[in-house]
């Protein structure tokens, strides 16, 4: 519901990167997890676990699209 949400209102069909720091700016590191969360770290429940992918220790992924609100920082961007 949520993605949805800002699929429509932000015209956006990647994650917005919106969890700022205590310094009020935009940590780079939130490509891998906002809110303190690990992306990476995510499993799926079970009798779903043939949905789950290994992780790609080399994998690169640069969003598409990104917010344009005011102050709004660029596409996320996750790499070794």
């Amino acid at each position: 519901a949520q993605s949805m949400k800002e699929t429509i209102k932000y015209d956006s069909c990647d994650e917005n990167n919106w969890d700022v720091n205590s310094d009020g700016k935009y940590p780079i590191s939130n490509a891998c997890g906002q809110l303190k969360q690990s992306y990476q770290d995510y499993k799926c429940e079970n009798g779903t676990e043939h949905f789950q992918c290994e992780v790609d220790p080399n994998m690169e992924m640069e969003a598409s699209t990104h917010a344009h609100w005011y102050g709004a920082p660029g596409p996320l961007f996750c790499g070794p």
